[in-house]
């Protein structure tokens, strides 16, 4: 992406301002007579889109599943929970697109609200009226992503000590696991939220991908600078060792079948359907002809192979 498409076309960018905007209604109204009839509209926000059991399951305020990650506590909650949203966001939105990292952003979200629901209508019965508010569930899941997509990236704990994401994921899950246990649920900070988070990440890397949750981070890393570098500089065009692979992949299913395909065949085949998947301008199927020289002077070859080999699968 470059600085002006960050900006229009990331949804990082794009969560990030909506949450600060919402921030700012908070304010705004919070400054209203406190002796106002029924509260400040500030705290009818918190009351009415915030998540608790009385509410949620009690009046069947079932949206407050989606609202509760998208209201802060105050500025440190809300610049915490942004940064990490920032630097652990950035890097998935790119590696997947912004259509699955939006996806996965709201599954772990409100999979987190589903789970602070179930601890706190158990621990405080369905009439339990404190609400939860804050995106943490999310961004714990998108700590969960970072750490599966790239393992051994270096992340700065407390802004000093180097430590490998996997590990750094680890660490975190075993902090709000035993903070959760310790203090009974009756901590200020949703634990239960951040543990909620970190499960459906696992959920849908189990789930939702085919083939478990096996990620070659070297591969997406290296295929993705590739991908960069090759948008950035127009130069003649040539076959090149990624488009090869796949006319290997396609002669392979096309004389096989796709059950001919092995593990690293499939998993290269789903990285290469998240880089082409915005491509645009593509010819008509029918149209697309691999051994012809004008198919293979296009720059978005790659695209219409894929096309084919998944068509065939």
């Amino acid at each position: 992406m470059n600085g002006t498409e960050t900006y229009t076309k990331s949804w990082v960018m794009r969560l990030i301002m909506l949450n600060v905007a919402v921030f700012f209604v908070q304010i705004l109204f919070s400054m209203g007579p406190p002796e106002a009839p029924g509260g400040s509209f500030s705290e009818n926000l918190t009351i009415y889109f915030g998540l608790s059991p009385a509410l949620a399951l009690g009046r069947y305020y079932i949206w407050q599943l989606f609202t509760y990650m998208f209201l802060h506590g105050g500025f440190l909650h809300l610049f915490l929970n942004m940064y990490a949203l920032l630097i652990f966001g950035i890097p998935v939105e790119q590696a997947w697109g912004g259509r699955r990292f939006l996806i996965y952003y709201l599954f772990t979200g409100i999979g987190a609200g589903i789970t602070i629901l179930t601890i706190n209508t158990i621990l405080g019965g369905i009439d339990y009226p404190i609400p939860t508010i804050g995106a943490s569930g999310a961004v714990f899941g998108l700590l969960l992503a970072f750490g599966m997509l790239f393992p051994n990236a270096e992340i700065l704990l407390f802004f000093i000590i180097p430590m490998k994401a996997k590990f750094l994921v680890i660490l975190y899950g075993s902090i709000e696991l035993y903070s959760l246990i310790a203090s009974g649920a009756q901590s200020p900070v949703s634990h239960a939220g951040h543990l909620g988070g970190l499960l459906f990440g696992i959920i849908y890397f189990l789930i939702v991908r085919k083939r478990g949750i096996t990620f070659k981070s070297k591969i997406i890393k290296a295929r993705l600078s590739r991908e960069i570098d090759r948008r950035q500089v127009k130069t003649a065009r040539k076959e090149s060792t990624e488009e090869i692979l796949l006319e290997n992949i396609l002669k392979k299913i096309e004389s096989s079948g796709p059950a001919s395909l092995t593990d690293d065949e499939y998993q290269y085949i789903k990285f290469k359907e998240i880089m082409t998947q915005d491509s645009k301008d593509l010819c008509a199927e029918d149209d697309f002809n691999s051994d012809d020289d004008f198919c293979k002077k296009c720059p978005n070859v790659e695209a219409c192979l894929l096309r084919r080999i998944l068509k065939l699968m």
